[in-house]
């Protein structure tokens, strides 16, 4: 912004009394008396209050007949020291004077200075109040926010701004802000538009945009959100926490939604400013502030989570490129051996063993036979199901000539020889290895006749090993000790 210099017209003065002679007095013209410039008329009267134009420049003449300088006229036009009406210039008050506070003014082509408007000056933006001065710092012009930099710049902001910005004192028209390069406890970043108005939500909700091809979030006041924020009014179908309400836009200095990626974070939905949106859980299920934890965030930006309407392993868990993961009803990714039960059925999944708060764990869901310990320390075999809605669920029933029930293999006890289980309704005979055995003959337990495989069916038998009642009552089926349950 170029100052409007106040300084003597020499030149002026010089053509002026040049232009002096008894000739030019009597046809009207300019004269000097006692040190002022008058103008006279035809008549040879002095002019007053009025405008009168001469060598294409504009003067004003006051009531007492005299040339006015670095005076407003009219409250709307300016003079300078040589008297000449400016235009197309700015004016700084550094003192009240003439009605006008300190501050810049504009003095358009026309003169008149500009009032209660947008004007477009050198290429930039520039916004006056209803006594023309330039607005600066935070502009609130009814529902759209501007910022316009310091009192001698002015100009109408656009793009990235990082702020002074305090939540508990926020900013008034007029304010100027200090500008930083990065965010942090005092200073936060607005975006405004190339027509200058700040992206900025109604009261209480958030508004979406995008930037250079990345989404962003901003509250009531312009503020870039960060971190953890519910953008959305209403769970989906099936949330029964309030995770999916939630999206994650990063530290203070990003601020873009993160889509289709993981992170690990010590910083969670339940911890932040939005927590009133979420039922937190117990700290097995929601670590505590400042413990890190493993979120996947799907496409549309939310987490992804434990669905209460999930019936099959397909349901409870989230593919990411060839892999399945399991995340609780918070988004919280998990690991171990875990069990869901829907209803009557139980789904049992293994998703390894390292802790799901160790920043690489090994946690994806497995498949086929597997060797797993459970939380007791004690050691099992396990069989998931490889393909389908099932794929990785443990599989209950006879598979490559053992039996399984949800994934665990089933075996006769330690000296028993066999026993006979009962599962989905139907009678096995396993021996200790866990082996179905199917061929028909009578079967010896610790050296006693105890069962017979006629037909397909299973018996027990009489000290000669004759078929006498069916097997319709099996040992009880082996218990593992979960890392964690859910109830769906």
């Amino acid at each position: 912004m170029k100052k409007h210099k106040i300084a003597v017209g020499l030149a002026l003065a010089a053509w002026m009394t040049a232009g002096i002679s008894g000739t030019a007095l009597a046809a009207g013209g300019w004269v000097q008396t006692d040190g002022n410039w008058k103008y006279t008329d035809s008549q040879g009267n002095y002019v007053t209050n009025r405008w009168e134009q001469s060598g294409g420049k504009y003067y004003y003449l006051g009531s007492d007949g005299n040339m006015v300088t670095n005076a407003w006229v009219d409250d709307l036009y300016y003079v300078g020291a040589d008297g000449v009406m400016v235009t197309n210039s700015w004016l700084k008050m550094n003192t009240a004077a003439d009605g006008k506070e300190v501050g810049w003014y504009y003095l358009t082509s026309s003169g008149k200075m500009k009032t209660d408007g947008w004007e477009t000056i050198n290429g930039r933006e520039y916004a006056f109040d209803s006594d023309g001065r330039m607005r600066h710092g935070w502009y609130f012009d009814d529902e759209d926010i501007y910022y316009l930099g310091g009192e001698d710049d002015g100009a109408m902001k656009t793009g990235w701004r990082c702020l002074a910005y305090d939540e508990d004192d926020k900013p008034d028209d007029g304010d100027v802000s200090e500008q930083y390069s990065q965010a942090g406890d005092d200073a936060r970043w607005f975006y405004f538009q190339t027509n200058g108005k700040a992206v900025h939500a109604e009261d209480g909700t958030y508004k979406r945009t995008t930037i250079d091809n990345k989404k962003y979030y901003f509250d009531e006041d312009g503020v870039m959100a960060s971190g953890w924020v519910a953008a959305e009014d209403e769970t989906e179908s099936g949330d029964t926490t309030g995770i999916s309400k939630f999206i994650y836009l990063g530290t203070e200095n990003e601020g873009n939604m993160y889509q289709s990626t993981w992170v690990y974070l010590d910083e969670h939905p339940w911890t932040g400013d939005d927590e009133d949106e979420i039922e937190e859980g117990d700290d097995e299920d929601c670590p505590d502030e400042g413990e890190s934890a493993w979120y996947y965030l799907e496409n549309d930006g939310t987490p992804a989570y434990l669905p209460s309407t999930a019936d099959s392993m397909s349901d409870a868990t989230t593919k990411v490129g060839s892999n399945s993961y399991f995340f609780n009803e918070y988004g919280v990714m998990r690991t171990g051996l875990i069990k869901i039960s829907v209803g009557d059925e139980n789904l049992v999944g293994y998703f390894g063993e390292d802790s799901p708060y160790d920043s690489s764990p090994d946690s994806y869901m497995r498949t086929g036979r597997q060797t797993i310990y459970d939380d007791a320390g004690d050691r099992y075999t396990f069989y998931f199901s490889t393909s389908g809605s099932s794929k990785g669920a443990g599989y209950s029933g006879e598979r490559d000539d053992y039996l399984y029930y949800e994934g665990c293999l089933v075996e006769a006890e330690d000296g028993q020889d066999y026993e006979a289980f009962i599962i989905d309704g139907k009678a096995y005979l396993v021996n200790e290895s866990g082996r179905v055995q199917t061929s028909s003959k009578a079967y010896r337990c610790d050296g006693d006749y105890m069962y017979r495989i006629s037909g397909g069916k299973l018996y027990y038998t009489d000290d000669d090993g004759e078929a006498e009642d069916e097997v319709t009552e099996g040992s009880a089926l082996p218990e593992v000790v979960y890392h964690e349950e859910y109830d769906l």
